[in-house]
């Protein structure tokens, strides 16, 4: 384990004054594989025991076959988000309108009574961030919950699409009329 080493032996360097004694110096020598197999057994105990926090994810249910369903337009509520985060909506083929976050529950709640078989099909521009989908997502969570308490059958059918060109073109014509100085268009 240990061992001490009196240096009795040895030479005084120089020449010797006096009476004086040299003092006897003790080197040490200490072993350190106790201590490094200690260690390796506490990392082991602890690899082992550690409990892993599992990834969070969110449930997304599928549609039961590959097969795409004929859909009326009408049915259809999209929600764009802009590369600003800005979040529009339509349903159809109407022009999209701008919607706050905090407003986007009451929207989906109201849109689920108003139309019977709402499809929500949610298109994100490439330049907005991830928390928005996921703000979004929460949302229609949010309304599926309270409508579940009321109708336990009742299942929010939802889609993620591509942004395309016609998404943008129709938000640029959005961004143009209110541009061009319409009464009470915002920029």
């Amino acid at each position: 384990m240990g061992a001490a080493d009196v240096g009795g032996d040895r030479q005084a360097k120089g020449k010797k004054k006096g009476l004086r004694r040299p003092k006897r110096r003790i080197a040490i020598k200490i072993d350190m594989t106790p201590m490094v197999d200690i260690a390796f057994l506490l990392l082991i105990f602890y690899m082992v025991s550690t409990v892993f926090a599992e990834p969070q994810a969110m449930e997304i249910n599928l549609p039961p076959s590959k097969e795409e369903a004929p859909t009326a337009e009408s049915k259809v509520l999209t929600i764009r988000v802009d590369s600003l985060d800005v979040i529009y909506w339509s349903v159809g083929k109407d022009s999209p309108e701008m919607v706050g976050l905090e407003d986007l529950a009451s929207l989906f709640e109201d849109k689920v009574y108003e139309i019977p078989g709402l499809i929500t099909l949610v298109k994100i521009n490439k330049g907005a961030r991830y928390s928005r989908m996921i703000d979004i997502l929460d949302r229609i969570e949010i309304v599926e919950y309270r409508i579940k308490q009321r109708d336990a059958d009742f299942s929010y059918t939802f889609s993620l699409g591509p942004w395309t060109r016609y998404d943008t073109k129709q938000l640029e014509a959005i961004a143009g009329q209110s541009a061009g100085g319409s009464e009470g268009a915002t920029p």
